[in-house]
Formats: C-alpha cells, sequence, structure tokens
C-alpha cells in the first residue's frame, strides 16, 4: 500500500516539475516543496543501498535547484520523464 502511494506521490511530483520548468504555470515554492519530499524519500530509504534511493536524492537536489535557476529543457523533460517512469513501475508491482 505504501509502495503504490509513494508512486503516485512520484507521479505528481514528475508531472508537476514537468509543468513547472516547460511552462511555469506552478509555483516555485511547489516545486521546492515537492524537492524536498523527493530528498527525504530518498534519505529514508537510502539504508536499503538501493539506486533508486539515490537517484531519489539525486534528482530532488536537481528539483530543488530548478526552483531557483532555470534548467535546459532536456533536463527537465529527463528528470520528469524518470520519476514518472519509477512511479508507475512502484504502482505495477
Amino acid at each position: 500500500m505504501i509502495v503504490k502511494l509513494l508512486g503516485i506521490l512520484d507521479i505528481v511530483v514528475g508531472i508537476c516539475f514537468w509543468l513547472f520548468g516547460l511552462f511555469h504555470i506552478i509555483p516555485s515554492s511547489f516545486i521546492f516543496i515537492l524537492g524536498l519530499f523527493l530528498l527525504g524519500k530518498g534519505i529514508v530509504f537510502l539504508a536499503g543501498f538501493s539506486v533508486a534511493s539515490i537517484l531519489d536524492i539525486l534528482f530532488g537536489i536537481i528539483i530543488l535547484t530548478g526552483a531557483s535557476f532555470a534548467f535546459p529543457k532536456i533536463i527537465v523533460i529527463l528528470v520528469s520523464m524518470f520519476i514518472v517512469q519509477k512511479g508507475i513501475f512502484s504502482l505495477m508491482g
């Protein structure tokens, strides 16, 4: 149950970061909170030494800095697609 909830939240984070990075229609403060969530989730699950947790930390940092600085669109698209894909895989399992 918790894996599916975290998967749905990953999908929301990915879509919101995509909308923010490409269209700037979501407030940067909300994106900052989503980045903190992703970073915190990665740190909590880091004890399992999974690659997904390390990538959560990396992408959380990217989202946190993306709330303040503009990233190239390709970076935004790749990060968003990976987070959404990870969320979809969490729902499938």
